[in-house]
């Protein structure tokens, strides 16, 4: 019987998976929906998804056990409360609080044990958690002492917010039902062409022969891979599920295999064009072009991936890891040659968007239609309607993880909006820092790593710019820098200690220890922790100001990154004793200061000491030929 319901439930998803990925394409394409309809619709298929797919309790092996009668429990009350809400919102938003019937009260109060329920099967326990702790607040926050006591709210109060465009339905739900959808549909057609293999085929033609080959190929496949796809977690596990055991199997050390690639595939979400929906995003909140949000990450996101290149470079100069046999790698002719098509997806994107001007989701339909159009150049690779099919369900299954996270991130931002605390967050971060930049800086970055643990990086970005962008540009900062500021420490979440899932993710694969990962993914990614500082207060790193700035920013940032990465990791030109790695140290704290005097003198000193290691290196080679 048990075996019955799973494969009828197997077939309900199939159905939902196809529905939802034709819903939305249609919808966001051709036939507009009032936007009410649109979300509610949007997650009621997302919870039928979820309750079908995901059992009440896992397995030990973290496998699912089945449909149980709690699962069924659920589909109703989802199928219930979000029909409610489809055929009632406008009811329900003209009552407002005052008259609220009973019935909205019940349909609000199932709809959010709903997307707890759901969030906690498809992304754990930490949201569901603050999901229910900033509920507790709003109800008993006049229990609470000082600043960050209120009146409190009945529960009538509540699910009026909460149930409505200022909770549940809100801008995190939009978000997830738009770009999100659009993009991991287009990301599950590309990957159903086989870009994944072509992307990793062109990273080690590249760089695989090279000194620290296997993760400088890992750096190059997660900044394509990670750059479409919305989450670093997927990253990690796409990626590293190819390159990690590679890596172990050349006497890698496991820490460092996955340290490489969760730290890499962090940078994919800060890289343009897609910026895991971070740019489409920004572009709203801050009424800008798309493009000037995309110019303005370029600088930043090459630093990031430079300083991780050249530290991977260092560990092996120092280790002694060699590259991959060039009898095991693809040539670079011969993978242009074979895959070049597959690569047109992806350039089309690029072009809609940076050159046509085309909206994202216009551009990710069209670049989803070329994917299917390159599968028909080769018989082996033609897209059946079946295959097509599965693409769909795919997507809608991937989808169902972020819009979950994103509707219980909606009670989270409707809970700070009903009880000001956003505002008091702002003043304690202001009182604290007595008003002064840095502080402020500083205690928004912490902010921002503990709000994004456990989180996808579209849901952390969502969160913290609710509470944290208004403190910084009250306190003077441009807003794209402040957005930006924001956007980098909630990616950096993925690899901070002690919730750090990319990391934690690529640990599970190499078998290496959870919390050492994520530590060697920090030391690897230092200059991230760094970038954002630079370009809050020389926002010429954010391509902003005549081209001598931006190119004296360029020289700075790599020599920033050099010296970094030399004090951290010990080695440039050669190995480096303490006091060398101390010398860098300071050196890379001058070139962070972001004054002229400070970058002068910076540079001189980065220049002398790189001079004074060449000559005593080559002294070195000539008193071993004179021994010899």
């Amino acid at each position: 019987m048990g075996e019955k319901i799973d494969q009828i439930a197997k077939k309900l998803v199939a159905v939902l998976g196809i529905t939802f990925g034709l819903y939305h394409l249609v919808v966001l394409n051709f036939l507009p929906r009032p936007a009410m309809a649109f979300r509610s619709f949007h997650l009621l298929l997302v919870l039928l998804i979820t309750f079908l797919t995901y059992s009440t309790f896992k397995k030990k092996d973290g496998s699912n056990k089945g449909i149980d009668p709690v699962n069924i429990l659920f589909l109703i009350l989802s199928f219930v409360s979000m029909g409610y809400a489809y055929f009632n919102i406008e009811g329900i938003l003209l009552r407002g609080g005052i008259f609220t019937t009973q019935f909205d009260i019940v349909m609000g109060l199932i709809a959010l044990l709903c997307v707890l329920e759901a969030t906690r099967r498809t992304n754990g326990m930490a949201l569901p958690i603050i999901g229910i702790v900033f509920i507790a607040y709003a109800f008993l926050g006049q229990y609470l002492p000082g600043m960050l006591g209120h009146s409190g709210y009945s529960i009538k109060r509540i699910i009026t917010t909460l149930y409505t465009y200022d909770g549940v339905f809100g801008t995190a739900l939009d978000t997830a039902a738009t770009f999100v959808v659009m993009f991991v549909i287009f990301a599950a057609f590309l990957e159903r062409t086989g870009a994944g293999v072509a992307f990793f085929d062109l990273a080690s033609s590249v760089a695989g022969g090279a000194r620290g080959g296997p993760a400088k190929v890992a750096v190059i496949a997660c900044a394509l891979f990670g750059t479409i796809s919305g989450s670093a977690v997927a990253c990690v596990a796409a990626c590293g599920s190819i390159i990690i055991p590679i890596m172990i199997k050349m006497n890698y050390d496991k820490t460092l295999a996955a340290a490489s690639v969760s730290s890499a595939s962090i940078g994919g979400q800060i890289m343009p064009p897609v910026m895991a929906a971070g740019a489409f995003l920004m572009a709203e909140y801050l009424g800008m072009q798309y493009l000037e949000i995309v110019r303005a990450a370029i600088i930043p996101a090459v630093m990031y991936f430079f300083t991780i290149w050249i530290s991977v470079d260092a560990i092996a100069a120092k280790n002694g890891l060699n590259g991959l046999n060039k009898d095991e790698l693809p040539q670079l002719k011969a993978v242009l040659k074979k895959d070049w098509p597959l690569f047109l997806p992806l350039v089309l994107l690029i072009v809609l968007l940076t050159v046509v001007g085309y909206s994202a989701i216009k551009s990710a339909f069209f670049s989803m239609i070329a994917c299917i159009l390159v599968c028909m150049l080769k018989k082996e690779n033609r897209m059946s309607l079946k295959a097509i099919a599965e693409t769909l369900i795919a997507a809608a299954k991937s989808s169902a993880s972020t819009a979950c996270a994103c509707a219980c991130a909606g009670i989270v931002i409707g809970a700070i909006s009903l009880t000001g605390l956003g505002l008091k967050i702002s003043s304690l971060i202001i009182g604290f820092s007595n008003g002064n930049v840095l502080p402020a800086l500083i205690l928004s970055m912490l902010t921002a790593i503990l709000f994004g643990m456990g989180l996808p990086t579209t849901v952390s970005y969502i969160l913290c710019a609710n509470v944290l962008a208004p403190v910084l540009t009250t306190m003077g900062l441009e807003p794209l820098a402040a957005h930006m500021f924001i956007f980098y420490f909630a990616c950096l979440s993925g690899i901070t200690p002690p919730v750090a899932l990319a990391a934690y993710t690529g640990a599970g694969i190499a078998g290496s220890k959870a919390i050492q990962t994520a530590s060697e993914g920090c030391k690897l990614a230092v200059v991230a922790f760094f970038v954002p500082y630079m370009f809050v207060y020389n926002t010429a790193f954010l391509m902003e100001g005549g081209v001598l700035d931006i190119a004296w920013a360029v020289l700075c940032g790599i020599v920033m990154c050099y010296a970094l990465t030399a004090a951290i990791q010990g080695h440039l030109v050669k190995r480096l004793g303490a006091i060398w790695r101390v010398a860098f140290g300071i050196c890379a704290v001058f070139m962070f200061i972001q004054l002229k005097i400070c970058d002068v003198i910076g540079l001189v000193m980065f220049a002398v000491l790189l001079a004074m290691l060449w000559t005593g290196k080559k002294r070195g080679k000539l008193a071993d030929q004179s021994a010899a």
